[in-house]
């Protein structure tokens, strides 16, 4: 099991450090869990009913089960790391008394995202950052085994920060007139989440309710409602529903626009996801 994670070491942990403009990024969500570090830029990230400001030295880390997104200010030049990788690698090396995962699972769904880092820990997650990434730029016969070491040893740093409350720190929740709304449409995505629909239900306007989502969150409702269900898809196909259950139960009564929009967001169909991420 392990010589197969090692054998696909850039699959299994997504290394990235990218600088650019401001752009748009839509909501999305990953395969795996994902850890996220701002270097430069001025940026508020949304996950799932909550949002962040962030700064240098914090660093954000969500499960693949959360919907986020971060929105960029455009006069300024964004600089980050992240780390997407899979769970699964990471839980070999757990022990009885210590899990690498528990900063990305046993906390609920958009709370506790954000660790304020001080100035000592922002060096010595840097170090870390920089050993991955020159082992990426220039590798070397072992580069897989320092890669997981590497790896292994940031997951340990983390979830030590995680387990000292001092570093976590809480979201703003979105407009008021938000809350409700997003609150009805996580616990009724089987229903009919038509803006007409939800327009009737809290007497708001839709066109009010459009505008005051895009601003808070950069997107349309729309696209939240899908990325929504999308994760709910992939969650029942993890737990082993089949694909058409997942897709009902999900929201999608067209089982063809189910598979377009699973494709679209998730990058492969269900049946190729439930091969390779459903439960055996």
């Amino acid at each position: 099991m392990l010589q197969a994670f090692l054998n696909n070491i850039d699959l299994n942990i997504k290394y990235l450090h990218i600088q650019h403009k401001m752009r748009k990024v839509d909501f999305h969500l990953h395969d795996g869990c994902e850890i996220y570090f701002l270097i430069t830029g001025s940026v508020k990230y949304f996950v799932e009913k909550n949002i962040y400001p962030i700064n240098f030295g914090d660093l954000m880390i969500t499960n693949n089960h959360e919907i986020h997104k971060p929105s960029i200010s455009a006069d300024s030049i964004y600089e980050r790391i992240t780390i997407e990788f899979n769970p699964a690698l990471a839980q070999l090396f757990n022990t009885a008394d210590f899990d690498l995962l528990n900063c990305f699972y046993n906390r609920q769904n958009g709370e506790q995202n954000r660790l304020s880092l001080n100035h000592k820990e922002t060096s010595e997650i840097l170090i870390l950052f920089n050993k991955y990434e020159t082992l990426c730029k220039n590798p070397v016969n072992c580069s897989e085994i320092l890669k997981l070491n590497y790896f292994i040893e940031l997951l340990v740093f983390i979830n030590q920060l995680f387990m000292n409350s001092k570093h976590i720190e809480s979201g703003t929740h979105i407009h008021k007139k938000l809350i409700p709304v997003l609150e009805y449409i996580e616990q009724n995505l089987e229903s009919d989440l038509s803006l007409e629909n939800i327009e009737k239900r809290f007497y708001i306007n839709r066109y009010y309710l459009s505008k005051l989502f895009k601003k808070w969150a950069g997107s349309t409702i729309h696209e939240y409602i899908i990325y929504k269900r999308i994760s709910t898809a992939k969650k029942l196909i993890h737990e082993g529903y089949s694909i058409t259950e997942a897709s009902i139960k999900s929201g999608f009564n067209d089982y063809s626009a189910f598979l377009k929009m699973f494709k679209k967001t998730v990058g492969i169909l269900p049946k190729e996801y439930s091969k390779h991420f459903g439960k055996a």
